[in-house]
């Protein structure tokens, strides 16, 4: 993998968190209590962008249908609402390496 350059670390930490395109993906990434996390931004159900994220829980969730993932290992913590029986192993996330280097986030990617 390469790491990519995405964002100013200055913009992520006063928006939160951020989907940015990466090469051929959109990638979620947000700081919490300084320390990066990186996933598809791409819901694995309807391909809707991730965005609504807890902070103490560590997840995000889906604006379309309510699908939650965890943050740091992009597994479907919650269904969609439409979908309740989907089989969440197969719509895990992928998560990605993550650091700031030169005050830019870079993902692995």
């Amino acid at each position: 993998m390469v790491w990519r350059p995405t964002i100013s670390f200055a913009a992520l930490k006063r928006a939160g968190h951020a989907a940015v395109r990466v090469k051929d993906r959109v990638v979620f990434i947000a700081v919490i209590d300084e320390k990066l996390y990186a996933m598809d931004a791409v819901c694995s159900h309807s391909r809707c962008i991730l965005g609504l994220l807890d902070r103490e829980k560590l997840r995000v969730k889906c604006p379309c249908h309510d699908a939650v993932f965890d943050l740091e290992t992009g597994e479907m913590i919650e269904p969609p609402y439409v979908s309740p029986d989907v089989d969440r192993d197969k719509m895990r996330l992928q998560t990605f390496n993550v650091r700031v280097n030169k005050g830019f986030v870079e993902v692995d990617v």
